[in-house]
């Protein structure tokens, strides 16, 4: 969205490709609505496409479009942003049972208002900030008991600003430290 709005400005026609059903990317896919409003977030993408950026929604390039499919039809140059919407595994035991999902599917789907299914009791790994988002939204959602394990120590957590993890345990969350699955 920024390298439309900023080429737009500059005087571009630009068109963007977009592969999921709505606009916005991991501020739409990795922050959930409470951490970041959706009534701004769309306003945001609104101001930005009423610049006269073309929009096509459904459509991955590789798949549906090709490099090649773009240049036919005589753009000069493409952008890829591609983003980050893909999460790493633990190469542990167990990750591919049923009931064990990546946290940016599980924030994904809320996010498209898809159905997720919990148990009472949910454990995240790790201890960034999608990590405190996915314990958070997983209470949301109706966990009763949600706890977050990580390998260092509180103070070592990734998750910026700070306040969050405190934030998180307000809400319920316990956290763990010093896990390691």
């Amino acid at each position: 969205m920024t390298a439309a709005h900023d080429l737009a400005m500059m005087g571009y026609h630009v068109t963007i490709f977009e592969a999921a059903p709505v606009l916005g990317g991991m501020m739409r896919f990795g922050i959930p609505a409470f951490r970041l409003s959706r009534e701004i977030l769309d306003r945001e993408i609104y101001d930005i496409i009423e610049l006269g950026i073309g929009v096509w929604r459904n459509v991955t390039i590789g798949r549906d479009l090709t490099l090649d499919d773009l240049f036919a039809r005589d753009y000069k140059a493409i952008f890829l942003a591609v983003g980050a919407q893909k999460g790493r595994k633990l190469g542990v035991p167990g990750e591919e049972l049923q009931g064990v999902t990546q946290a940016i599917n599980f924030l994904r789907d809320l996010s498209l208002g898809k159905p997720v299914r919990l148990g009472e009791r949910v454990v995240v790994v790790g201890g960034g900030n999608a990590a405190l988002d996915t314990a958070r939204s997983a209470l949301r959602v109706g966990a009763k008991d949600v706890t977050i394990i990580y390998r260092r120590a509180r103070a070592e957590m990734p998750a910026e600003p700070k306040w969050e993890i405190d934030e998180t345990e307000r809400e319920g969350v316990k956290l763990v430290d010093f896990i390691t699955p």
